[in-house]
């Protein structure tokens, strides 16, 4: 594998220190192009590589790999000169001990020049050279939680940018790690480097220091986190900026256009710190620039945030994140990109010191999967086509090479929620490169030491092994995979995942108790960011992990072709409805959770005892993974619909007083689903509009991870709630490759009408409906070779006259036609 990316290079970095923390290496590679050959690279390192051409920026990377591993990207060299050309390169190694987004291994850097496919420069020969790169502080407090590595700061001078053309000083030979890595493809697009600096001024202060109380300290940063971190010498710029206040500022300010038409901010007169204060038009994530000047010593403190506080304030410490990045220099003129991307809207650049300064520029190198005009989505409510461009905005900032779960506190590639990730990328994206890549980078990782054949939560991060395992989420890893084959038919993938599959289920019959339900898993278990996640909700038997499991199994069955996987499943749900059949009806006392299924069991003579804990989540995984069934526990459901929920329409009953409420991840995801599954259009659409509305009309207009928006308040699989829009209301369900079917069944709720368009591997579908006065109009086109499933809302299934494809025809069921529909149904007169 490794020969197919790299002919020659080998992992090299700066003698000796490719095991330290914290490094901030360059190399340097010149050679001579000749007219009209085509040059290309290779790249891979660890941590993360930054390169330019001849001082200009040529892209960054790599996209995070499992352990032992490290993936490539490719450049086709373009804009060379005749001559002499200099690549140069950045690597920042931090051998992380803790993180979310990149494995605790050693640093290193691998790469290549071609000339015509022929190598002319590799790392590993006398091509490369190296050094260190002093000017970065490392001795900082950590960036989050999420990505404990120290935030960014630089002494800056000329030879921080100089030797990009110039010489590295104290240049030399690279020495070889000796350390093997696997290498592979990237698997999916560059990311989308644009530069955006629509940036707009809000307001010049001056800043005073607050009582000390005002200092913010998050939970993570104990003392022995000070410690770990360099102690009473460890470099605090959060803390310390957390201090400040904003006040009328005392200073002058001049404004003036540059001779490319951007704005200069010029201070001068200002004894106390001076802030510049800036919102960008839409939340952005990428690396934060900028260029300024000093006539003397300066510190600049860069601070970002995607949200204002209550006061209108500027949060430097908020989500557990620094959100800092501070640059010192002696005077003179610099500009500066940060290595470390960032999800922002509102920027506050500080100045301490510097006599005159100026701010001549301020942007955003945007750092994500590139966007796509392959799908789209209108209709006729503005708050709805306003939750579409929200979801895909929360989809776009957090994909890069896999589905982050936040672009700014860990950049993670969690388990749980690419299951939903992977749903809205197919659709709002097209894309399904993305999971794809996913997938293989879960199969790639080593098994939890736990179980065999397990997954790590996260793909990206950690250390060889995780001693952890989060079971439901491989659930719902295995759960995903099952929905992209059918989303792709990719037979590869399927194969590939064969044999891990059975060394899972087989180590899971371990769990297995007398009654033959999961019992004691072993590890930590996520059912919902709620009160069903505790553990008297989850042990010793969970009922929702359980209902998970059969569902699992039965998917797994379907495509396998495995009846035994798909006889367990019945077999576990078997005994878990005959208990609700029993307690279904049964009111003991005023506060038994009549008819509710308990979150936790107990196996006791008589067979199953539920331990009293109740859950919102947990109900919606028994309908959602078909443990029980509408039909079979209609009072539970009525009461699901009536008094839960975002907006319930009743408050609760006495005796359900005690169940724990949910939250947005996963348990009103699962709701509305449940919701579109049993036609309840009309109150999905009101949930829709109270939920998604609330979190829209607060910055930075993506989705959250949880109901309070203390935590991320953009997190991935909120993109969902786009792929809902599309698949109800729309009426486009996600296209089945295996038996080439696509369902079209509107929902309209209170729409007029309703328009979108997804291309898939085989071509594109576009879908279209609108009502009349006379009826509904249909139209739909598929790819070649594709049926049509086409199901006319129940509010429409009047007596009618219905013409299908220009034939007059009276269907009462589903209408199945090829790949081009256009249906009219009027009412009669």
């Amino acid at each position: 594998m490794e020969k197919k990316i790299f002919q020659k290079a080998r992992p090299v970095f700066v003698p000796g220190m490719e095991a330290k923390p914290d490094t901030l290496a360059a190399f340097r590679c010149d050679f001579t192009v000749q007219p009209g050959k085509t040059y290309k690279l290779a790249i891979a390192a660890h941590t993360f590589y930054r390169a330019y051409i001849n001082g200009v920026f040529l892209g960054a990377g790599p996209a995070p790999a499992p352990f032992g591993m490290l993936k490539a990207d490719r450049y086709r060299l373009e804009g060379l000169k005749e001559g002499l050309n200099r690549l140069a390169v950045e690597v920042i190694g931090y051998v992380p001990s803790e993180n979310n987004y990149a494995t605790h291994e050693t640093s290193c850097l691998i790469a290549e020049l071609t000339e015509e496919n022929k190598v002319i420069c590799a790392t590993g020969d006398a091509g490369f050279t190296c050094g260190l790169l002093t000017q970065k502080d490392c001795e900082a407090e950590t960036l989050s939680f999420g990505r404990r590595v120290p935030l960014e700061a630089y002494h800056l001078d000329e030879a921080y940018t100089a030797w990009r053309t110039g010489a590295i000083p104290g240049a030399a030979a690279c020495r070889e790690t000796g350390e093997e890595r696997i290498i592979r493809e990237r698997g999916t697009a560059m990311p989308d480097f644009s530069i955006r600096e629509g940036f707009r001024m809000l307001g010049i202060y001056s800043l005073r220091e607050r009582p000390e109380e005002w200092k913010a300290q998050s939970w993570w940063e104990s003392d022995a986190y000070i410690a770990r971190c360099g102690g009473e010498g460890m470099k605090r710029p959060a803390y310390e900026d957390s201090l400040l206040e904003d006040t009328v500022y005392e200073g002058r300010l001049e404004e003036e256009k540059g001779t490319d038409g951007r704005c200069i901010y010029k201070l001068s007169g200002h004894e106390a710190p001076a802030a510049l204060e800036f919102v960008m038009e839409e939340a952005e994530t990428g690396f934060i620039g900028i260029a300024f000047s000093s006539e003397g010593p300066v510190t600049v403190d860069i601070l970002w945030n995607d949200y204002l506080d209550g006061r209108g304030l500027l949060p430097v410490k908020a989500d557990n994140v620094n959100r800092v990045i501070r640059l010192y220099s002696e005077g003179g003129s610099f500009a500066f990109e940060a290595m470390e991307p960032h999800f922002l809207k509102y920027i506050k650049v500080i100045f301490r010191g510097g006599k005159r300064v100026s701010l001549d520029r301020l942007y955003v190198r945007t750092y994500h999967f590139p966007d796509s005009p392959a799908s789209g989505f209108v209709c006729s409510d503005k708050e709805m086509n306003r939750i579409y461009e929200g979801a895909r905005r929360t989809l776009l900032t957090n994909s890069l090479a896999f589905f982050l779960d936040s672009p700014e506190r860990e950049r993670g590639g969690w388990a749980g929620d690419s299951y939903w990730t992977g749903r809205a990328a197919a659709m709002l994206l097209s894309d399904t490169t993305l999971e794809r890549s996913m997938l293989t980078d879960f199969l790639a990782a080593d098994y939890s030491v736990m179980q065999e054949g397990s997954f790590p939560a996260c793909c990206s991060g950690g250390a060889r092994k995780d001693p952890c395992m989060m079971y439901s989420w491989n659930l719902f890893l295995l759960l995903e995979l099952t929905d992209y084959y059918r989303r792709t038919c990719d037979e590869e993938m399927k194969e590939a995942y064969r044999e891990r599959v059975s060394l899972f289920l087989e180590a899971s019959q371990a769990y297995k108790n007398s009654l033959g339900v999961l019992e004691n898993i072993p590890g930590s278990m996520f059912i919902d960011w709620s009160q069903s996640n505790d553990a008297s909700h989850t042990a010793p038997i969970c009922t929702a992990a359980n209902g998970l499991y059969a569902f699992t199994l039965q998917r797994l069955g379907e495509m396998y072709h495995r009846a035994d996987y798909i006889e367990e499943a019945e077999c576990v749900r078997t005994v878990f409805r005959k208990f609700y059949d029993k307690v279904k009806g049964s009111r003991n006392d005023l506060f038994t959770m009549y008819p509710l299924l308990p979150d936790s069991m107990t196996v006791t003579e008589d067979g199953l005892t539920g331990n009293g804990a109740y859950s919102e989540a947990a109900q919606y995984y028994y309908f959602w993974t078909g443990l029980l069934s509408v039909k079979d526990a209609p009072a539970l459901w009525k009461i699901l619909k009536e008094e839960y929920g975002p907006c319930p329409e009743k408050y609760r009953g006495t005796a359900h007083l005690r169940v724990g409420n949910c939250g947005v991840f996963f348990g009103y995801m699962m709701r509305f689903e449940l919701l579109a599954r049993h036609g309840e259009t009309a109150l999905l659409e009101k949930e829709m509009k109270h939920l998604c509305g609330y979190m829209l009309s607060q910055d930075p207009g993506t989705f959250w991870e949880t109901l309070s928006g203390t935590d991320s308040r953009n997190h991935g699989f909120g993109a969902y709630y786009g792929a809902i829009l599309m698949r109800v209301f729309l009426g486009i369900e996600i296209p089945n490759r295996e038996n080439k079917r696509v369902c079209f069944a509107p929902h309209p709720g209170s729409l007029q009408w309703a328009k979108g368009t997804m291309d898939t591997a085989d071509g594109r579908i576009s879908a279209l409906w609108s009502l009349g006065d006379e009826g509904i109009r249909m139209e739909m086109s598929a790819p070649e070779g594709y049926q049509i499933e086409a199901v006319i809302p129940e509010e429409y299934g009047f007596t009618r006259c219905m013409t299908v494809n220009g034939v007059q025809t009276d269907i009462s069921g589903p209408i199945l036609t090829g790949n081009k529909l256009s249906l009219e149904l009027r009412r009669k007169e």
